[in-house]
């Protein structure tokens, strides 16, 4: 007999798990299980490893309107209310850094800086603060100043950022939704999901060796493999996953918080940053964004790859000027022995002009993939987040959330999304009051 759930969810990563933390908490809902093919939550994007451990926005991701950074803040700023509530008491999940700034050099990246500080930043961040003096940007950050030609001109935008273990996060996450003993709360890890059938009262999902279960609701929260569950339900026809791997470099640890050069506006790929590791062991540059054939970190996967294969996507690269002189970049970077090179001569020296090149070293320790949605009928790059089907449908039971960068930031504001959506299909009560006290007021 299939076991039959009020909600499904699929994937342990940040914004999966805490879906499951929200409903077990804030609703009424009387079972739920969660489903991960790997054998304990926040493994992959999640994991401090493949990400730069910073929660969006924070100020330095000018590449966003600012009623779009407005958003994705309110979001992330759930996080430290819960980091710092009885939920997240005990777990390791946030730290404030020491300095956070986005740097530019010369004068054209100055006067960019300067427009968008008055026109993006300022507005949504009202403590960020522009500075010129070098003296003063080395009290924050001495080795973006040591070693820099005196007539090169900097300035900066400083900001407040913090750092998150999103893998730890997530686990927490699902330690709290466990706690309710009262309700039928399942876990399965090492299960991966084969495909997802549409039954007449809600969703049939099949797991190797003939298992399944079935749920009323159904919440897919599995990353690059979002899109093509949604697939299989005859959701996400107009778009295709565009996988990105992020690489990074490290260096001897010379920066105390986070240093962001700008990138242009509609491009949902950050430029290299620096930033200080969790430990404080190294520096971390990077990501690079190169397009890749794999869905997940070192684990090629032909089917999907094939299944993905569609015109779009060469023509999406090509079209796009900014898009594709990123990608050449960026491929330039990942060319062995050459790249590395590059990477230290254009994007490295940038930030810490001193650095030495024998100190720059390749860490395939770190990086991972992230999947960018393309629309296929307007060839538009998703920036961030978006939930399939984008229109709630009667009838249609599911969320399938692609979260790219920043996702992970904003996992509590995607999961009360879900929340809501999940409790007026299932005649749900949500207690409102409750999470409020949490978190604060919420957006209709």
């Amino acid at each position: 007999m299939t076991d039959v759930y009020d909600v499904a969810i699929i994937g342990m990563g940040a914004v999966g798990t805490a879906t499951g933390f929200l409903l077990a908490e804030f609703t009424n809902v009387q079972s739920l299980l969660f489903l991960e093919k790997e054998n304990s939550a926040g493994q992959i994007a999640s994991d401090r490893r493949t990400n730069s451990q910073t929660r969006h926005p924070f100020g330095g991701e000018l590449n966003y309107s600012p009623k779009v950074m407005k958003a994705i803040k309110r979001y992330s700023d759930m996080i430290p209310s819960y980091a710092n509530s009885e939920y997240g008491r005990g777990y390791d999940i946030l730290r404030r850094t020491k300095s956070a700034m986005v740097l530019a050099v010369g004068r054209n990246e100055k006067e960019y800086l300067e427009k968008k500080f008055h026109d993006t930043v300022k507005p949504v961040f009202p403590y960020a603060e522009l500075m010129e003096d070098k003296e003063e940007i080395a009290k924050l950050e001495p080795y973006i100043v040591r070693g820099r030609k005196k007539e090169e001109k900097i300035g900066i935008i400083k900001l407040q950022a913090d750092i998150v273990d999103f893998g730890e996060l997530a686990r927490s996450f699902e330690d709290n939704a466990r706690r309710h003993q009262d309700k039928k709360i399942h876990v399965r890890f090492n299960t991966r999901v084969e495909r997802i059938e549409d039954v007449s009262n809600g969703y049939k999902i099949y797991i190797p060796n003939s298992g399944s279960f079935s749920a009323r609701y159904l919440v897919v929260s599995a990353g690059s493999y979002s899109l093509s569950f949604a697939k299989q339900l005859g959701l996400g026809g107009d778009f295709v996953a565009f996988p990105v791997a992020g690489k990074f470099y490290t260096s001897p640890s010379v920066i105390n918080g986070k240093v962001y050069t700008f990138q242009e506006e509609g491009v949902p790929f950050a430029a290299t940053h620096a930033d200080r590791e969790w430990d404080g062991a190294v520096t971390r540059y990077g990501p690079t964004a190169t397009p890749t054939l794999m869905f997940e970190r070192n684990r090629p996967d032909i089917k999907e790859f094939i299944d993905n294969l569609d015109p779009v996507l060469l023509d999406t690269v090509i079209s796009k000027k900014a898009i594709r002189n990123i990608m050449i970049k960026n491929i330039a970077y990942s060319v062995p022995g050459m790249g590395r090179h590059l990477f230290w001569k254009y994007e490295a020296r940038k930030i810490v002009p001193s650095i030495a090149y024998a100190d720059l070293k390749p860490a395939p320790e770190f990086g991972g993939i992230r999947t960018v949605g393309i629309n296929k009928r307007t060839r538009e790059l998703k920036l961030g987040e978006f939930t399939l089907p984008e229109v709630p449908k009667d009838g249609v039971n599911i969320c399938a959330n692609m979260a790219p960068s920043p996702g992970a930031s904003g996992c509590l504001g995607i999961a009360y999304k879900n929340v809501v959506k999940i409790t007026r299909a299932l005649g749900l009560d949500f207690y409102d009051e409750k999470l409020t006290k949490v978190f604060g007021t919420m957006p209709s």
